[in-house]
């Protein structure tokens, strides 16, 4: 990540971010009990595309698009209550999480902000 993007990644945390320009989505972990609630929330959330095919493979593909999104503007996902998935599912979890940080890693060379917090 350029300085640059450090340095307004730090604003915007700071200072909240203008709501009308950055994309802030709410994953419950309540409703995620196995990898098709998962993949199901994140895509209900994320308003994936139809086309999108329920496996690990769209999924990241659909995290490194987004274009629907505007992810120029920057993207904050919180997942809440990851313990139950996490948990009970931990391969499911490790390839879910290796999936995510990917996508943290894409949108970071792209000089677009993702940011992913599990409370």
């Amino acid at each position: 990540m350029t300085t640059s993007l450090k340095n307004k990644v730090s604003d915007q945390l700071l200072n909240g971010f203008p709501s009308s320009s950055f994309n802030i989505i709410f994953i419950d972990g309540d409703n995620i009990q196995d990898k098709n609630t998962l993949l199901k929330e994140f895509s209900e959330k994320l308003k994936f595309p139809d086309y999108f095919g329920f496996n690990w493979d769209a999924f990241s593909d659909c995290m490194t698009d987004l274009s629907w999104l505007k992810p120029e503007n920057g993207i904050s996902i919180i997942y809440k209550n990851p313990h139950n998935f996490r948990s009970h599912h931990p391969e499911d979890w490790k390839i879910a999480n290796e999936i995510l940080l990917d996508a943290i890693d894409y949108w970071d060379e792209q000089d677009k902000i993702m940011i992913i917090t599990f409370l």
